[in-house]
This record gives structure tokens, C-alpha cells and sequence, in this order.
């Protein structure tokens, strides 16, 4: 069964830079721990499991409830606030949690508690 990861990452970007540069940037994270984005929508992309063969093994993701959403919000000292949870393989919960995998693609940092 898949196993939940919650990141919290800042970035310097309004928003929708933000989000629009994160499009591209998470692709390779995204798919080292078995995603793909599937949706786009006003601050949020929404990730699913990839398109694999044998289709038995996807169908399994699937019914496991794997995904990602990522989620920018205005920070409160400026910047994006970047919120990335979700659902993935036991195996790679640990890459998924692991907030550098996120950051550094996107050029962010981790977010700060206040």
C-alpha cells in the first residue's frame, strides 16, 4: 500500500512563476518516485502513477492510491510557499520525504516554521 510524505519548500517566485517553473523541474523527482504529472490547475499540479508496462504492475499504483499534489500559495514573508504531499510506494516514501529532493530542482529551501 502507498505510504504518505508531507514537504514544506519556499521559493522567492510569485506563485505563478513559481508553479509554472515547477511544472518542468519536477519531472525527473517526480518520476524517480514513480509519478508523472497528470493535472494543472490555479495553484496546484496534480501528479499520478506513470503510464508502465506490464499494465498490471500501473493498475496496482493506481488501486493503491498513489499520488502527489503541489500546492503555492503566497509566503508570508513574500515568495511561495510550496506544500508537496501525497502517497507513493513504501520503497520510495523515503526519497519522496526527503525535502532536498524537491528543493533542489526548484532552487528552493526548506520552509521555516514561524
Amino acid at each position: 500500500m502507498a505510504t504518505q510524505f508531507n514537504v514544506e519548500l519556499s521559493m522567492r517566485e510569485a506563485p505563478s512563476e513559481a508553479q509554472g517553473r515547477a511544472a518542468q523541474a519536477l519531472r525527473e523527482p517526480a518520476r524517480a518516485v514513480g509519478l508523472r504529472l497528470t493535472k494543472r490547475g490555479q495553484g496546484q499540479l496534480g501528479y499520478g502513477p506513470r503510464v508502465q508496462f506490464p499494465f498490471v504492475i500501473m493498475l496496482y499504483h493506481y488501486i493503491s492510491r498513489e499520488h502527489m499534489t503541489a500546492e503555492f500559495r503566497p509566503g508570508p514573508s513574500g515568495g511561495t510557499q510550496v506544500t508537496i504531499t501525497g502517497s507513493v510506494a513504501r520503497g520510495k516514501q523515503p526519497l519522496a520525504a526527503d525535502p532536498d529532493h524537491w528543493a533542489e530542482p526548484l532552487g528552493a529551501s526548506p520552509a521555516t516554521a514561524g
